[in-house]
């Protein structure tokens, strides 16, 4: 019978957790293992009273067998009836094992609560997982609406939202050198309008929605690459994603921070038994002073350069290396990638934005005058790859981004 009343006790325990919030459930935490402690000197106690004060009364309890002519007793056994002390140690136990059904309850429902499944990080509000590595750690905090982990490295720091796997901060001693947008939609409703966004599978209009689906699903975060301020999420294929791109795939997102740099890395892999085809960007908001002073430089000059502000869209070559904005820009350069963008603010300094990989492509986009956009102080300068990336049954594709600011 007491495995049963313990297993009651276990359930009762869960159904407890459902009132239970993330300070409550440390606290029981801390408290199960005194408990514990507890509940054994209890029995101790309890064997050394019976045995020295022969205090053990002895009852007959039956088990019966129920049927419709009555019940028909099968077995009687002797059982020993418990004292007050022992009746006590028992309740200690039977309390401990309930209030550890609470806490483990409470940590599966929270983690559900964040969209986080099996062998994913369920880490508590503002704590670290993993080791530390000197200065560097890694936290999920869920204590905003949405989700996300933030990266630490000394002086340095990042955020990187699991809506999207979108990187909406990276500030080096205090300098922000991402920009979120004013109108930005912070609750879930939409994708995040800033930082790094993921254009995936598909980059501006087409078969599917807008940009892909890859910056509108939440990703997941894997647990033991995720430490030392490093964050990894994973995007599998889903019924959501076939139902608009019927291939099975994986995609791993990797940031981390490093000594004066942030580097990222996006992997695709094809996990089905067919090629497929894609292409993709990461739709780069950089924060700027003004966007008036600003100035881009790159290998522009004599680059296949489309403008998208045209219509229809006008083919030419760059005209300069260097790209200064005074009006609405939407401008294209192809493959000018592997190299080097840089992004200088007479206010702040320059950021090098160093792409390798799967990028060949750079996008400029700002709608310049856009106040409620905020288009004064940002300026998108997207690593992208938008001829159709042909990828084999089981193969990779791979995209690498780093950031590399000079503080003024």
């Amino acid at each position: 019978l007491k495995p049963l009343l313990d297993r009651s006790l276990w359930c009762r325990g869960t159904t407890l957790a459902s009132s239970m919030g993330h300070s409550n459930r440390a606290r029981v935490e801390r408290v199960i293992p005194v408990l514990a402690l507890l509940t054994l000197l209890h029995y101790v106690g309890t064997f050394g009273w019976s045995f020295v004060s022969g205090q053990r009364q002895s009852t007959t309890m039956t088990i019966g067998q129920s049927s419709r002519l009555g019940s028909q007793p099968a077995l009687e056994l002797p059982i020993d009836e418990p004292s007050s002390y022992s009746m006590a140690s028992s309740g200690l136990f039977l309390g401990s094992i309930a209030l550890a059904g609470a806490a483990i309850a409470t940590r599966a429902r929270h983690a559900q609560r964040d969209g986080l499944s099996r062998g994913l990080v369920a880490a508590k509000d503002g704590s670290s997982w993993g080791s530390m590595n000197g200065d560097a750690s890694s936290s999920l905090i869920t204590t905003d609406t949405l989700p996300y982990v933030k990266l630490v490295r000394g002086a340095d720091e990042a955020k990187v939202y699991l809506l999207g796997a979108c990187v909406t901060s990276y500030k080096t001693d205090g300098t922000e050198w991402l920009a979120v947008r004013p109108d930005a939609k912070m609750d879930g409703s939409k994708p995040i309008s800033g930082g790094l966004p993921h254009c995936f599978p598909q980059f501006g209009p087409g078969e599917i929605q807008q940009h892909g689906f890859a910056r509108n699903l939440t990703w997941h975060l894997l647990e033991e690459p995720s430490e030392g301020g490093t964050c990894v999420l994973e995007l599998r294929d889903c019924e959501e994603t076939r139902a608009m791109w019927p291939h099975n795939f994986r995609c791993e997102y990797r940031v981390e921070l490093q000594d004066g740099q942030l580097n990222t890395s996006l992997k695709v892999e094809n996990t089905s038994g067919s090629d497929f085809t894609f292409t993709a960007a990461l739709h780069s908001y950089y924060s700027v002073s003004d966007i008036n002073t600003c100035k881009i430089s790159g290998d522009f000059e004599d680059a296949t350069k489309i403008d998208k502000t045209e219509d229809p869209p006008k083919m030419g070559k760059g005209s300069s290396n260097t790209i200064e904005i005074s009006k609405f820009t939407e401008e294209i350069y192809k493959e000018i990638l592997p190299g080097k963008v840089v992004l200088a603010d007479p206010a702040k300094g320059e950021l090098e934005i160093v792409s390798g990989g799967g990028w060949r492509d750079v996008v400029v986009w700002n709608p310049y005058g856009d106040k409620g956009m905020g288009a004064d102080n940002f300026v998108c300068v997207e690593s992208a790859e938008l001829a159709q990336v042909k990828v084999v049954s089981k193969g990779v594709w791979e995209g690498t981004m780093n950031l590399v600011p000079k503080k003024k």
